[in-house]
Parts: C-alpha cells; sequence; structure tokens
C-alpha cells in the first residue's frame, strides 16, 4: 500500500483505502501506507452492527464541504449563510450512534476520569501483532487439516505468513466444485459458522471459473480445538452427505 499510495501521489490523486480486512487483524499506520482515507467497520473488531471509522487527512477534511446536513454540524447559521463546525463534528450530522461510537473506541469521563473500555482499547491491550500471529497461527493448522481431507482445493497462497485469519477453499469431486452454498449449509446444521459465495469479489470468481467458494475465517476468541471440529464435520459432509 506504501508503494501504491506514493504512486496515487505522483499522479496527483488521492488514495482511499478499505481497511475493513485489515484493521482488526494487524498494525496499520496510516502515516508509514501515505493513503489520505481509510475506513473500516467495528463488528468486525468486536464491536456492534452498523459503526465504523473513516480516517482522513486533516488538511483534506479541512477543505471538503459536509456531504449531511443536520443538527450537530454547524456552527452558525443565518439566512444568507453557513458556518461549518469543527472537525470531526463538521461531518457528523443529526443523531449520533452513542453507543456503537463507545462500545467501539470506549469513552472518557473527564469529571472523574470514570474509564469506559471499547473494542479497540481491547484489542490494543492484547496487541495487534498478537492477533496477527495467532491468526497465521490458525490458518496454518486450519489448512493441515483441509489438506488432509483430499477432496478440497484451497485458495490463496499456501504460506501462511502471506496470509491473514481467512481460508477459501471448496469441496471437489474429479476436480468439480461442489456447490458451496449447499456445503455451507450442511455445516451450519452442525453448528459450524462459515460464509459461502462470492464475498464481494464477484468478478475474481468469474476469472476463476467458479460460481464461488466457502470462507472460514478465525479471531482472538478461536481455538485451534475449534478447527478440529469444522474438520470432522466437513469430513462427514464429504464421506457421507454430499453427492458429488
Amino acid at each position: 500500500m506504501e508503494e501504491i499510495g506514493s504512486v496515487a501521489h505522483d499522479a496527483g490523486a488521492l488514495l482511499l483505502i478499505d481497511g475493513t480486512q485489515s484493521v482488526p487483524h494487524m498494525p496499520v499506520d496510516v502515516k508509514e501506507i501515505k493513503c489520505d482515507f481509510l475506513a473500516f467497520s467495528g463488528h468486525k473488531m468486536l464491536a456492534p452492527m452498523g459503526i465504523g471509522v473513516l480516517y482522513g487527512r486533516k488538511t483534506l477534511l479541512e477543505k471538503m464541504a459536509p456531504f449531511l446536513s443536520g443538527g450537530g454540524m454547524i456552527s452558525d447559521v443565518s439566512t444568507e449563510s453557513i458556518t461549518w463546525n469543527e472537525l470531526p463534528w463538521k461531518f457528523e450530522a443529526g443523531t449520533p450512534d452513542a453507543c456503537g461510537g463507545v462500545a467501539l473506541g470506549g469513552a472518557t469521563d473527564y469529571n472523574d476520569g470514570t474509564k469506559l473500555t471499547g473494542a479497540i482499547d481491547y484489542l490494543e491491550r492484547v496487541g495487534m501483532k498478537n492477533i496477527h500471529s495467532r491468526e497465521r497461527e490458525l490458518s496454518e493448522y486450519a489448512i493441515a487439516k483441509l489438506l488432509e481431507l483430499g477432496e478440497v482445493t484451497i485458495y490463496g497462497p499456501a504460506d501462511s505468513r502471506s496470509r491473514c485469519g481467512i481460508v477459501s477453499f471448496n469441496v471437489t469431486k474429479n476436480g468439480e466444485p461442489a456447490d458451496c452454498h449447499v456445503v455451507g449449509g450442511m455445516l451450519n446444521a452442525q453448528g459450524i459458522a462459515v460464509r459461502a459465495g462470492g464475498h464481494c469479489s464477484y468478478p475474481l470468481m468469474k476469472s476463476m471459473n467458479i460460481e464461488g467458494t466457502l470462507r472460514i475465517s478465525f479471531y482472538v476468541y478461536n481455538t485451534k480445538r475449534e478447527i478440529d471440529q469444522f474438520a470432522v464435520a466437513l469430513a462427514n459432509i464429504i464421506r457421507y452427505k454430499l453427492l458429488l
């Protein structure tokens, strides 16, 4: 991303990064990667759904006009003009999701110093490097278990050092992938939560000539024992339940 950022800026362009699949899983430094904007969601890092973060370079945000209007984002208004509020309130129109914001970012009572711990506080306490290392360990373990099953195609690099906590795969027979949604439904019936489909990457799926994949993903709360349970469930599906 640092290299892409340099190329973009040399061309006079701005760089916005979707960090939803990186910020919750590894250390990310916006200054190091030279991005202008970085967005990520809260629900992938132990916060509620419906809350997220947009980082923007202060000099750019100060120049930009608000794209939403409503209470809170103005400093003064008359019949002839409007003065926008200071950052970040300039871009926060209407009633904020206060509960979601506290759950994601925490809060401090400046009167008595009381601290409410948010998801980001918790993850920083665990350590983003530790989270990234743990996820790679679980991915490596899961890939080894999938390879033992035989009738499975794994997508992506074999080296866990080039992965985060995600493994995409399909059950195959004679080189043809089984319907990922069918396999996903069978796993779900056994209490194994996986994602099935195109994963917002339909052009990639079409270029690989597949309808979609199954995806298992890990986070700080997952264990190798759960991966063992997943492997047993998938083995039973392949051997006894799936007609290929």
